[in-house]
């Protein structure tokens, strides 16, 4: 057991300690890398617990070891750190691999500057052995030195941290909408190259001003005159509204036809109803171009065309299913592509998301068809030429549709259907529609 001793005073037979240490070591980022286990331990131990309830040990004879514990310790990045991930053992599991993967690299990188042994004294050091690197710093260098290079290994370490605080950051943006730790953590690689994606960053850095300052969703709906009509009664928008036709209407069944089939049969308004989405979001090669941002008072930046987009989608997403209503996503290039409707698939599938190819109106206007029942919301920032007979189908069918053009225009869908026009990034502005 003593050689599973790190430098702190605790309790290193504690099981918690040690299956967190095994589950960190164990990971695949960490699979091939030489650790004595007292270094996990001791990783794991300064994420997991409050960092003011950490002691190390002053009688602790690892010279190296303690010293680079120490200064990290003593570091305002670890307080910042261990504040944002202290007692779940998720965020510091992740937080130990990120942490014991940049402390490897680095100590891979300072060994090849070590001088090297004169012959005959000590073998060659191991490539990427890690005990044998801090005995070198031990035994084998000058104290100057040896504080110097651990001066630079602390600093990556610091580096190391504040990055890891920027994936717990947009990670903790993610969990809000319902994605759990788990599933974004399970590839601690794969979790921080998105969250390191241009696109991304820009995406999360939407979310939280949307759950911060956008409205909320009404589930209320207030009933409307429509064409001096009692209050309560509308004209039908939707097939599915058929059952609740006015008794009154059936006295002429020719007359009921022909208003059926014009729309203006007349049925209840109701009452506390969302209506389930379809957002249909452009992810063509000009999507990954910029927009103008501005944050008050005066800040103003340009940021990718697709991170609002995607932010705007995941946002009502968000937020009808807090109400009991759904959204479907349909991303489209040239072709409209399959449909999502699984949550955290939804989220898995904006956080891959890259623009690419061309766009096709007409092909969204022909998928639109299937969803005569539920409001179209279609976010584009490419128009050329659009089917008149498309057009034509999707004004027929009295589609509930509203096109959101980024920076462009088309005269044919504005004269058709609803559509509102962006020159700036509103990060809100589907829950607005």
């Amino acid at each position: 057991m003593s050689k599973d001793v790190g430098v702190l005073l605790e309790d290193y037979s504690n099981s918690v300690y040690r299956s967190l240490a095994r589950s960190v070591i164990e990971n695949f980022l960490l699979q091939h890398k030489k650790f004595p286990f007292y270094i996990p331990l001791d990783a794991s131990i300064l994420h997991i617990k409050p960092w003011t309830t950490i002691v190390i040990n002053p009688r602790d004879t690892k010279k190296a070891w303690k010293t680079i514990v120490q200064r990290y310790y003593d570091s305002d990045a670890y307080k910042i750190l261990n504040n944002a991930v202290k007692g779940d053992p998720l965020l510091a599991k992740y937080a130990a691999i990120q942490w014991l993967n940049s402390l490897f690299k680095k100590i891979e990188s300072e060994s090849k500057l070590l001088p090297p042994q004169p012959q005959g004294q000590s073998p060659p050091m191991p490539p990427g052995d890690v005990q044998a690197f801090l005995n070198a710093l031990d035994t084998q260098v000058s104290p100057s030195q040896a504080s110097k290079i651990i001066a630079r290994i602390v600093s990556e370490l610091e580096r190391e941290a504040r990055e890891i605080l920027s994936d717990i950051e947009a990670l903790e943006t993610f969990s809000h909408l319902g994605m759990p730790y788990a599933e974004l953590l399970d590839k601690p690689d794969e979790f921080r190259a998105k969250a390191r994606n241009t696109i991304v960053v820009h995406l999360v850095r939407f979310l939280r001003k949307v759950r911060r300052d956008a409205p909320l969703l009404s589930v209320a709906k207030m009933p409307t005159l429509v064409g001096g009509r009692p209050l309560g009664v509308k004209r039908i928008q939707r097939w599915s509204e058929l059952p609740k036709v006015i008794p009154l209407d059936y006295i002429d069944e020719d007359l009921l036809s022909y208003r059926i089939a014009s729309r203006t049969v007349r049925v209840p308004e109701s009452y506390g109803s969302i209506p389930d989405y379809v957002v249909y979001l452009d992810k063509s090669g000009s999507m990954a171009g910029s927009i103008v941002y501005r944050e008050p008072p005066a800040r103003v930046e340009y940021v990718p065309k697709i991170s609002f987009a995607a932010a705007s989608a995941l946002a009502l997403a968000y937020q009808l299913r807090r109400v009991g209503a759904k959204m479907t996503l349909k991303l489209f290039d040239t072709e409209v592509h399959d449909p999502i409707t699984d949550f955290a698939q939804l989220i898995d599938t904006l956080l891959k998301i890259s623009a690419d190819s061309g766009t096709n109106i007409s092909n969204v206007l022909s998928d639109a068809l299937k969803f005569r029942d539920e409001r179209i919301i279609v976010v584009t920032d490419g128009i050329d030429v659009v089917s008149e007979d498309a057009v034509k189908k999707a004004k027929a069918a009295n589609l509930d549709i509203t096109f959101i053009f980024i920076k462009t225009d088309n005269s044919l869908l504005r004269k058709n259907f609803h559509c509102i026009h962006l020159s700036e990034a509103r990060p809100s502005i589907l829950l607005e529609v």
